[in-house]
């Protein structure tokens, strides 16, 4: 549970979002070649569409056939993010938390992810709760970071589940809560985490078989349902 292993989980979650655009992709008639997807959805983008805006600005990231401009995908996604598109405003908070095609601003980070997991997007939930909670003294919040890793949690981020057992185990923005911890980290360890599953047990020896049984039935009813 250590500070190098929590930012590279919080680097894979912000990946989740590639895989997410997949599907409304796959939903878009698009031209048959390259140049022809450009300019369609450039025409379509300054007509006003924000689902063509953020597809743009995809098209800049990867930078299919060409050499990616960061900063034309960041404007195309500002204007999408500005019209509510909740993917294009998790792009955008990714974009100010790293500096990618805009200048590293983490106050305008937190603003969009927060956009976004309002929205919805439980990867933008992950990524607000991570800079909530490690934030320098200004932006530090675990309280609200609890809040979001719950919403991410709920949605099955598997490290929003471990981050979260981290919280209730050490008493930090929530009060300490060894049932609780156990149950988050159980949930985390059954996804494969196996810190999780480790930082479960080393909790649990110093639990009572009834804390456990509590922790056992709180974990397995999270299972099956949505958390609130």
């Amino acid at each position: 549970m250590d500070a190098p292993k929590l930012m590279r989980k919080f680097l894979v979650a912000l990946g989740l979002v590639v895989g997410m655009t997949l599907p409304a992709i796959a939903q878009v008639e698009t031209p048959s070649t390259y140049g022809d997807a450009m300019r369609w959805y450039r025409k379509a983008a300054e007509a006003g569409s924000a689902r063509a805006q953020f597809f743009l600005g995809l098209m800049f990231e990867t930078g299919t056939n060409r050499k990616p401009d960061y900063a034309s995908a960041a404007n195309w996604f500002r204007r999408a993010a500005q019209q509510g598109h909740p993917l294009a405003q998790y792009k955008l908070g990714s974009y100010y938390h790293f500096g990618q095609g805009v200048e590293a601003n983490v106050g305008n980070a937190l603003e969009w992810y927060e956009k976004a997991a309002m929205n919805g997007i439980a990867e933008a939930a992950f990524n607000l709760g991570f800079l909530l909670e490690h934030g320098a003294d200004a932006s530090r919040d675990e309280a609200a970071a609890a809040k979001w890793y719950r919403q991410a949690a709920a949605a099955g981020i598997v490290q929003a589940r471990m981050n979260l057992g981290v919280l209730y185990a050490e008493g930090r923005g929530v009060e300490r809560d060894p049932v609780e911890a156990w149950a988050w980290f159980d949930l985390a360890a059954s996804s494969g985490e196996t810190a999780a599953a480790e930082a479960r047990d080393r909790l649990a020896a110093g639990m009572s078989a009834q804390e456990i049984g509590r922790a056992r039935a709180l974990a397995a009813t999270r299972a099956t349902q949505k958390t609130n």
